[in-house]
Order: structure tokens, then C-alpha cells, then sequence
């Protein structure tokens, strides 16, 4: 068995990134470490003795039939369901990955079971594990005070079990010296990167860890150093993804050595990756949409052919001079492709006619926000693309159309596109007028800045048709 001694031991355990927990044949909490109190909000003092049914109070029956199980037949077991952990600081439902391993002496009889607990939907935090840690240390030394030799019999059964816990836990655990020299190991190591404990020990910690690793800067800041995603070697020359913590191990004010506990998340990651993968084919689908209805609207009127892409464009200049963001800025973008969408359900005749429109037909026209708002709102485009389509009419001062809604009730990304959509309309050929020209449709929304404009977005709109020249294509 690895021998390591009581400074490094005490450091692998309070920086574990397991819940641990061993209950004797009774069944009642003799151990209980630090990631157990942070998820939990129960200390050592406050479970100790205490039977495991009456900590953990709201774990399934699936977890203690187990636990039965492995008290009846003395074989280890394993539970990968979602638990919900009693007392915990966040009411959510948790992953968690659980271990229950029989602890047998020397004649083979159950002397007790160790649980190990790992949290498998987040990245643990071990700023609290360190300061308990120092804790645990303070006590130990007071206590070593009082009564040596009682203390020293102590040590020895903590690092008797620290010993074995090592060889049990899943997580990789390397520890080197201020050199760099590799002086010790643990089984979850040796398998994670295919290297055998004689290969790794006496090896510089540079051979497993990458260039670009920060573990080695612990020996100057002297503080834990935790990495999300990093790269591992491993024997055969290959990189595998890890998440990792290295901790110092700190006497008399002096690094004496380094612990890294690490985690292979090269499953993870492949997940991570597919994952992405599928968005972008699920965002290409969705931009296909978004064009092919664009153009549907577009066939059925020639006149406005290409309007709602250049409105598109006035309206992601001015967001972009805002500085809005990618968000808000993506939900311009397919608002203005979609603005006109409504209009798709108007005669074709009432969108081209040349002369000016009664007030049946203007009527008509006025619905096209409402009807593109009934078109859109049940497609999840993960933006309040149907609501920026209906309020795309509404003016601050009540007088826009459909709701008459008025300032702060109107969406910022919904004023943007009103003033884009007048600009343009302004600027462009009508079959009912000629042009009217850019520098008409900037004194239009001049004139009416606070009034039927929101005046952030005119003064935007302004600033960029004017002092930076851009043109209408």
C-alpha cells in the first residue's frame, strides 16, 4: 500500500472532491468530510454517532435498499441516479455518482462501509475545504498538547484510513515535491493515465502536465490553483482533458510539497462538443427559416423587394453603435429579416396598389404586426422575436399601432427597428411615391426625436448616416 505521510494525507483528504463518508456496523457516522458539510450544512460535531438515515433525511429509499445490500452480502455497490441531498444550501436536485464499498479487518467481517459521493453536474469549490483544513489543524495541535500520546495514536489510525481511502477514491492524486519530482501517487492515477506508480515516481511533474499547466505556479503563490479544463499526458504520449486542484501542503510558513487531485473529463467534453455541434446544425435550420419566410414575403411584393434586409441593416448598425449585445443584437437581426412577415396575408393588390389607400385598406396594412406576431410566437427562437415583429409600429408618445403602447412599454430592440424601418421606407421607392431621400427620412425622425423616436436611437441613427457617411445600398 502507498505510504504517504499525516501533512500530505490530511491535504488529499480535505481537498477531495468527494463526499466521504464511513458508518461503522451500526450504521452510524464516524466520518464525515468537509464536501459532505458544504453540501449539506452539517458538521462533523452535528453527525457524528448519529445514524445515517437521520443525516441524510432526504436520500431515496433506493440509496438505503442498497445499503442493505451491501451490509448483507459484504459486496461493493454503485448508484448513478439523481439524488436530492438533504439540507442543501440551494433547493436543486443534484447528480450524483455514489460509491458504497464494504470496509472488512483482517478476518474478513464487515467492520463498517465507506460512501463515496461525487457530484457530477458541477465543478466542486475548495476555497472553504482549505480554511477548514487550517481549522482541523489548530485542533489537532491543541489536542497534541493535552495529550500526546492520544494524540499520536490518533494520527496513526487517520492516516491508516487516509491511506486506504487513496487507493479507493476515483480521483487521480499526484503529489511532488518543490523540485517538481513526482514522490507519490495514488490506483486512480496509475489507471486514468496508464502510467504504473515505479514509472511516475522519481519522474518530473512536467511529463504529465502540459506546457501551459498553472499547477506549478502553487510553489510561488502558494495558494490552490483550480483549473475547469486542462491536459494531461499520459504514457503513450497522448493528451486527455482534465479538471484538477492543486493544493500546497504548507510547515512551519514553507511549501513543502503539492497535491493535485484531478478528474479525467474527457467524456464530458466529448458530450460538450456534441452538444455544440448539434446547436449549430439546430441554428442553421433555424436561419433557413427565418430567410425562406423573408422571401416569401418579398415574392409576393416587388415594390418592397430587399426592404426588410436593408431595414435589417440600418437597425444592426445603430445596435451595434449602441453597444448592445450578441443577444439582443441577434434578436434585431432576425426581427428585421421577419418585420414584414404579417404582411404575407394581405392582397397582393392593396401592397402594390400605386394611389393611396382607403381606410379599409389602410386597416389591412396596420394588422401586419399582429399577424406576424401570431405567426411567430409559438417558434422558440430563444429572443422575443415575435414580440419585436408586433411592437415594431408602436411610437413612444401612444400613437403607433397595433397596441398603442408608449415608451418603456416598447422594446428597446422594437425602437431600433421603428426607426430603421422609417429611415428606409423614407429613403426608398414606393409604388405610390418616388424617393424621398435619406437626408428627408433623417429630418423626419430629427423632427420627432422624443416624441414618435425613441431620441437615443435617433441621436445613433444620426451620427451614423451623417458624420460617418454610411449608405443606403
Amino acid at each position: 500500500m502507498l505510504k504517504i505521510n499525516q501533512e500530505i494525507a490530511s491535504a488529499i483528504l480535505d481537498n477531495s472532491g468527494l463526499g466521504i463518508i464511513f458508518i461503522d456496523k451500526t450504521r452510524k457516522i464516524q466520518l464525515w468530510n468537509n464536501w459532505m458539510t458544504h453540501r449539506t450544512g452539517l458538521d462533523l460535531k452535528d453527525v457524528i454517532g448519529v445514524h445515517i438515515k437521520d443525516a441524510l433525511i432526504n436520500i431515496p429509499h433506493t440509496f438505503f435498499d442498497t445499503l442493505d445490500y451491501v451490509y448483507k452480502y459484504s459486496l461493493p455497490r454503485v448508484l448513478s441516479p439523481v439524488f436530492h441531498m438533504s439540507y442543501m444550501p440551494k433547493d436543486i436536485p443534484a447528480k450524483q455518482f455514489i460509491k458504497i464499498l464494504p470496509v472488512l479487518d483482517d478476518k474478513g467481517e464487515l467492520e463498517g462501509v465507506l460512501i463515496l459521493i461525487e457530484d457530477i453536474t458541477t465543478h466542486l469549490t475548495y476555497e472553504e475545504e482549505i480554511e477548514k483544513k487550517s481549522k482541523k489543524m489548530r485542533i489537532l495541535e491543541e489536542k497534541a498538547r493535552h495529550d500526546e500520546q492520544e494524540a499520536l495514536a490518533w494520527l496513526k489510525e487517520q492516516l491508516d484510513f487516509n491511506n486506504a481511502l487513496t487507493s479507493n477514491l476515483g480521483e487521480g492524486i499526484i503529489v511532488f515535491n518543490r523540485a517538481g519530482i513526482i514522490t507519490s501517487t495514488n490506483p486512480a492515477t496509475e489507471k486514468i493515465l496508464n502510467w504504473s506508480g515505479l514509472e511516475l515516481f522519481g519522474i518530473h511533474i512536467k511529463n504529465i502536465i502540459s506546457d501551459a499547466s498553472k499547477a506549478l505556479n502553487v510553489l510561488e503563490s502558494k495558494e490552490v490553483i483550480k483549473s475547469d479544463e486542462e491536459f494531461f499526458k499520459k504514457k503513450d504520449g497522448i493528451y486527455i482533458p482534465v479538471s484538477y486542484v492543486a493544493s500546497p501542503v504548507i510547515l512551519n510558513e514553507k511549501i513543502k510539497s503539492v497535491v493535485i487531485t484531478f478528474v479525467d473529463i474527457s467524456e464530458k467534453k466529448a458530450i460538450e462538443d456534441k452538444l455544440k455541434e448539434e446547436y449549430k446544425k439546430t441554428k442553421k435550420i433555424l436561419n433557413d427559416l427565418v430567410n425562406t419566410l423573408s422571401f416569401t414575403t418579398e415574392i409576393r411584393d416587388p415594390y418592397t423587394a430587399g426592404h426588410q434586409r436593408r431595414v435589417t441593416r440600418i437597425a444592426l448598425l445603430i445596435a451595434e453603435e449602441m453597444g448592445l449585445n450578441k443577444d439582443a443584437i441577434e434578436a434585431i437581426n432576425i426581427a428585421g429579416i421577419l418585420h414584414d412577415i404579417g404582411k404575407i396575408a394581405i392582397p397582393a393588390e392593396i401592397l402594390s396598389k400605386p394611389g393611396r389607400l382607403n381606410s379599409y385598406e389602410l386597416q389591412l396594412i396596420k394588422g401586419h404586426p399582429r399577424i406576424g406576431y401570431e405567426m411567430l410566437k409559438d417558434i422558440d427562437f430563444g429572443q422575443p422575436i415575435a414580440k419585436i415583429v408586433l411592437q415594431h409600429h408602436e411610437r413612444v408618445d401612444g400613437s403607433g399601432y397595433p397596441q398603442g403602447i408608449k415608451d418603456n412599454e416598447i422594446l428597446l430592440e422594437a425602437k431600433i427597428l421603428g426607426v430603421a424601418d422609417v429611415v428606409e421606407a423614407m429613403a426608398s421607392h414606393r409604388p405610390y411615391r418616388p424617393s424621398l431621400g435619406i437626408e428627408a427620412a433623417l429630418t423626419e425622425i430629427e423632427k420627432h426625436s422624443g416624441i414618435l423616436y425613441d431620441a437615443s436611437v435617433v441621436k445613433v441613427c444620426l451620427r451614423i448616416f451623417r458624420d460617418k457617411g454610411i449608405k443606403l445600398e
